[in-house]
């Protein structure tokens, strides 16, 4: 066994910035990187392991022939049950909302979505919406989307970094300009659009909105605070935010850490500051800003460096 190193599929929407092209290495023919799919088995973008035995496959074909890497855990779900992201808004993403499971599987055919961020750098003053001010009824919210009020009504969050928020599915939220997150979220695209600021693409068209569907699925009581779910474990490690889905946890060490891994996950670990080394098997890979790693379930891994990681298990 040993730490399979990711490259991602990276997506140029137009609210997108260039920092992950220029600071975090993460490899473009666009300009613009506005999401870099880091651990992916979603057909939208695969993520394709770059060293050692499996180098040059899909990590969703790996995973096929070698389920046992996945863990127990993973293996009670039909498909890959998580997706980490490096998101780099330039500008304000539209206002959204996912629906749950269960209203998604009935009505869509597909699974719907509960995420975490983590803020990895904001500009001051920089933040984000989600949930509401105060719980509203739907009907409230409703008249506010009609006439297109609803930013009055949304909870504006003030971050920095370091803070982590969680997002089940149905609350309304967005990332607004001058933010680098790292989100682990449910293996689903599925996003209902109630606003996107009048923007255009790049062929003067407006994106679609769905606010039929979005009232349908909103919490519209649905208060948020930052860093409602961080506890600390130890002086090295604090878990962000737990769910059926995945377990985030920040760890951060100077010198030597070593991480254990049981058969139930595996464990992805995402470089958000510093560089060093992952020891798995006495196989090791270098570390760097915004390298990506897949650790079998199973194989303890060992830290070597500076370094502040994201770690998702399910």
């Amino acid at each position: 066994m040993y730490a399979l190193k990711l490259i991602p599929a990276t997506k140029d929407y137009i609210w997108g910035g260039e920092n992950l092209k220029k600071y975090w290495n993460k490899q473009s023919e666009k300009d613009v990187i506005a999401e870099s799919w880091e651990l992916s088995c979603h057909k939208d973008g695969e993520s394709i392991i770059a060293n050692g035995e499996f180098k040059g496959k899909t990590l969703s074909e790996v995973l096929d022939k070698n389920p046992q890497m996945k863990g127990k855990n993973a293996l009670k779900f039909q498909f890959f049950p998580i997706l980490i992201k490096l998101i780099d808004a330039k500008t304000n993403l539209s206002i959204q909302v996912h629906p749950s499971d269960e209203y998604a599987l009935k009505n869509e055919g597909q699974f719907g979505k509960s995420e975490m961020w983590y803020i990895v750098d904001a500009i001051p003053g920089g933040g984000v919406y989600c949930g509401f001010k105060e719980a509203y009824s739907i009907q409230e919210v409703e008249k506010a989307l009609r006439e297109n009020r609803i930013l009055d009504v949304l909870n504006f969050i003030e971050v920095k970094k370091g803070d982590c928020i969680y997002i089940p599915a149905g609350t309304v939220h967005a990332i607004c300009g001058g933010l680098l997150i790292c989100e682990v979220q449910q293996n689903s695209s599925l996003t209902y659009r109630l606003y996107d600021y009048d923007r255009v693409d790049k062929n003067g068209n407006k994106r679609e909105l769905h606010i039929d569907k979005s009232l349908k699925v909103i919490d519209s009581k649905r208060v948020c605070k930052v860093n409602e779910e961080v506890k600390v474990i130890d002086k090295n490690k604090k878990l962000l935010a737990s769910c059926k889905y995945f377990t985030t946890t920040q760890i951060k060490t100077d010198g030597t850490l070593k991480v254990d891994i049981d058969e139930n996950s595996f464990a992805s670990i995402t470089v958000v500051e510093g560089e060093g080394e992952v020891i798995v098997d006495g196989n090791k890979e270098t570390l760097k800003l915004g390298d990506t790693c897949f650790i079998p379930a199973g194989s303890n891994y060992t830290l070597n460096g500076k370094l502040t990681i994201i770690e998702a298990r399910v």
